[in-house]
């Protein structure tokens, strides 16, 4: 018991020292956009087609798209998405650890999407992936989105074609 709140002491520190270091970049979103990743939570009602289809909307191939998706039990294979992280790969210090996430964060995005609600590891994921332009839902810390939409988009289609309004009005 001890251990667990002491992991999720220094979890809690790692992450907040990472968004800080967030706020301190300079972040503007790429015309064009040319490389996506979605970090993921498959609890929500979507599919990776979905995020094919918008990759594709902005004018992206599958190759340039990277999918990481959120497991609560590593033992319970997930078909959502080849790339997984889950609880076991973040160290007791609160580090990254796991091949999947350390491999994800490996690469710069033009734009990633946190497509997940209030979760410290995805939130400690997406606050190390190297991001030019980043968007996600309100429950999250607001450091970590530019671009933040209402929990109220229930429906992948609205969130897509909301999605493509605003990344068109954001020169």
């Amino acid at each position: 018991m001890i251990f667990k709140s002491l992991h999720n002491k220094l979890l809690n520190k790692k992450i907040k020292k990472s968004l800080n270091k967030l706020t301190l970049e300079d972040r503007i979103k790429p015309n064009p956009i040319k490389t996506l990743a979605c970090i993921i939570d498959p609890s929500f009602p979507i599919s990776v087609e979905n995020f094919i289809d918008l990759s594709a909307s902005l004018g992206l191939k599958e190759k340039d798209l990277k999918i990481i998706t959120f497991q609560e039990n590593k033992n319970i294979y997930n078909v959502f998405s080849s790339m997984n992280i889950t609880p076991a790969c973040i160290s007791f210090y609160g580090n990254l650890n796991g091949k999947d996430s350390l491999e994800f964060i490996s690469f710069e995005y033009d734009l990633l999407i946190n497509f997940f609600k209030s979760n410290r590891f995805l939130t400690l994921l997406s606050s190390k992936t190297n991001a030019k332009f980043r968007v996600g839902f309100e429950s999250v810390d607001s450091k970590l989105n530019d671009l933040i939409f209402s929990e109220q988009i229930k429906k992948y289609k609205d969130f897509k074609s909301e999605l493509i309004k605003y990344l068109k009005m954001i020169k």
